[in-house]
């Protein structure tokens, strides 16, 4: 299996009246043909506007895609022309966003909007792009789905219209798929139909998968690899099994803790909060974003970044940005102003 994508270094800033916004810092890493990544943290953590930056989708003014690179099928994506990027999106990199509502456009039918990528990346005439159509909302479990093509974004269930930007994404086959919460929006019964969907179309089609979450509880269920984000850095990241069976980050700790497990007794375990509140991203980040809600924290916390690196306490594959053993408490051998493992 190879490396589809590589992302080296990604720092996105937005310049606001109120001041710069550190939105990512020095994002890296690798998603292999196929590969499911799930990526978590609460809101405000640098999941989404990482995502944007990827599809080159960041409102430029304010945002600014400062440095980084995007290499993708032997391209970087941050370098290329506009032209070129708008050849990528649809055709070899697909996203379907939170609220379908606002990602349809109101005064087109469905048809039209499923036909135009179709026609405009497949180079397929309209009655090819038409009986494409059809079939693409069969896959996605639309019924009569012939007749409904002529229907409007607003004669569909919010479920039903997710499905719909499903079929969008997948008109062209896509390398990739990125999916920013997209089930946030729906009842929970949905939410199962939309993700047992998109497991069945990955297996079908073989594609890669970014899928971005809150839920840690649908992260488990789908995802090969996990990534957790916050404070727009990636603080911990390896095996779905390993980073929730033997968690090595205090904040992916913490977000477990306050998660309801339907394994154990009511009553058994306490939820347990994590006190404070996210960092304010208009400050420049020094030190780990964390340390001010850390119960781990130790003096080189605040004032150096840990990079992300396996610890000597985890498996290779395991990355994570501490600069502390949270089996022990106990911190690790700081070098020059480095974690060093």
């Amino acid at each position: 299996m190879g490396v589809l994508m590589e992302v080296k270094d990604l720092v996105t800033r937005f310049y606001t009246q109120e001041g710069i916004v550190y939105a990512v810092n020095n994002v890296s890493y690798k998603l292999n043909e196929g590969e499911t990544l799930g990526i978590v943290g609460e809101s405000g953590s640098g999941k989404s506007v990482h995502a944007l930056s990827i599809m080159r989708l960041i409102a430029m003014p304010p945002g600014k895609i400062e440095k980084g690179e995007v290499m993708f099928q032997g391209r970087d994506l941050l370098k290329i022309s506009n032209e070129e990027m708008r050849s990528v999106r649809g055709a070899e990199i697909a996203m379907i966003f939170q609220d379908p509502m606002t990602s349809l456009n109101p005064v087109l039918n469905i048809g039209t909007q499923i036909t135009e990528a179709l026609r405009l990346h497949m180079g397929m005439g309209q009655k090819e792009a038409d009986e494409r159509a059809a079939e693409l909302l069969g896959l996605v479990g639309i019924p009569d789905a012939k007749r409904r093509l002529k229907n409007y974004p607003h004669q569909f269930s919010g479920g039903m219209r997710q499905r719909v930007m499903i079929a969008m994404a997948l008109s062209c086959n896509p390398k990739l798929l990125i999916a920013d919460e997209p089930t946030t929006a729906l009842d929970v019964t949905i939410q199962a139909q939309i993700i047992e969907l998109v497991k069945r179309l990955r297996e079908q089609f073989g594609m890669a998968i970014i899928w971005i979450s809150h839920d840690l509880g649908v992260v488990a269920g789908m995802a090969d690899t996990v990534q957790v984000m916050y404070g727009g850095r990636i603080v911990e990241r390896g095996p779905a099994e390993k980073v929730f069976k033997d968690t090595r980050h205090p904040y992916t700790l913490g977000l477990l803790k306050s998660l309801p497990r339907h394994d154990q007794r009511q009553g058994h375990e306490r939820l347990v909060q994590i006190e404070g509140a996210p960092p304010d991203m208009r400050k420049p980040p020094t030190g780990c974003p964390f340390a001010a809600r850390c119960t781990y924290k130790i003096a080189v916390c605040e004032e150096v970044m840990p990079p992300l690196i396996p610890g000597p306490e985890a498996s290779p594959d395991h990355l994570k940005a501490c600069h502390v053993d949270v089996r022990t408490g106990e911190p690790l051998a700081v070098v020059e102003g480095a974690a060093h493992v």
